[in-house]
């Protein structure tokens, strides 16, 4: 059966020397240097090459390749679109509706920004902890969410995972909304709505994605975790998300859908089935494989995996 190596990638950017040096992101010279290392060993191929290979049994060429970016930087116009039409080479972006239409900071994009300029994570914690308790979180349910969500991964510590996951879904939203934009205007100095239009795409420049040939596919409209939501907001989120592509002009046939943090659940397979989706892309770790894998659930690389 045909193995497809799928890569994800996020922030694409000069890095070092730049006004967030702590973010975690690939260098716009490193990024060019591993697409020289893919083009000499990998074959790359296009969106198009991929849904053939899964709904029409179409043959992939060997060590088939497919290049994804998430979250709908500026740098991807900026930096990555240049690169890939220089090399002839074509990518897939997911943006999310709500960072491009309504000008808002995504939650996983703000609470990089705290943990970039926070020097002291467990400071950081303690910060957070009094937040909560002042929305009436007690310090026996912190110790909780602590010892249940604080489980470091092969990128981040136990404290950032824990801050990570208190202010991605933990918190009811309301509670997480507040508080991260308190520690985003503390640590970051600037409001959330100020720093959003320098971080994302607007939708003139979304668009021109589409016009030089790249696939744009759905991450969603308000980014959430799908799996943490009902499956009536799910359908609410993934339909407007779909308008959204008719807006900028994508394809919304045999579309693509990209999960926010990878994340997902039988509903959510099924409402992919109903609303004619052909691909859905995670973030497990390991190569496709096109024939066995369920399509609505393809594994993906980390660009920092080919490091």
């Amino acid at each position: 059966m045909p193995e497809l190596t799928i890569i994800m990638y996020h922030y694409v950017r000069p890095i070092i020397g730049s006004e967030f040096p702590g973010i975690k992101g690939l260098e716009i010279q490193q990024f060019k240097r591993q697409l020289d290392f893919l083009e000499e060993n990998f074959s790359i191929i296009s969106s198009e090459e991929v849904v053939n290979a899964v709904l029409k049994d179409k043959k992939l060429p060997a060590n088939a390749c497919w290049l994804t970016f998430d979250d709908g930087y500026k740098d991807h116009l900026k930096y990555v679109l240049p690169e890939l039409l220089k090399r002839n080479l074509s990518g897939a972006f997911f943006p999310p509706r709500v960072a491009i239409i309504e000008n808002k900071m995504l939650d996983v994009n703000s609470i990089h920004h705290i943990l970039s300029c926070a020097n002291n994570k467990e400071i950081l914690v303690k910060k957070l902890n009094e937040y909560c308790q002042l929305h009436g979180i007690s310090k026996k349910k912190q110790n909780s969410y602590y010892q249940e969500f604080a489980r470091p991964n092969r990128w981040d510590s136990a404290d950032i995972i824990y801050i990570k996951r208190m202010l991605q879904h933990v918190l009811p939203e309301s509670i997480r909304n507040s508080i991260t934009s308190t520690l985003f205007k503390e640590y970051v100095g600037v409001s959330e709505a100020e720093f959003s239009s320098k971080l994302y795409m607007n939708i003139t420049e979304v668009r021109e994605l589409v016009r030089n040939g790249m696939h744009v596919g759905s991450h969603g409209s308000m980014h959430y975790w799908l799996d943490k939501i009902s499956a009536e907001m799910q359908e609410e989120d993934i339909v407007e998300s779909l308008g959204f592509l008719e807006e900028i002009g994508a394809s919304t046939k045999k579309w693509i859908m990209c999960y926010p943090y990878g994340a997902y659940n039988k509903k959510t397979i099924s409402l992919l089935k109903k609303l004619g989706a052909s691909i859905g892309v995670t973030t497990e770790v390991r190569k496709a494989i096109i024939g066995k894998d369920n399509p609505l659930t393809l594994p993906r690389f980390d660009t920092n995996d080919f490091l």
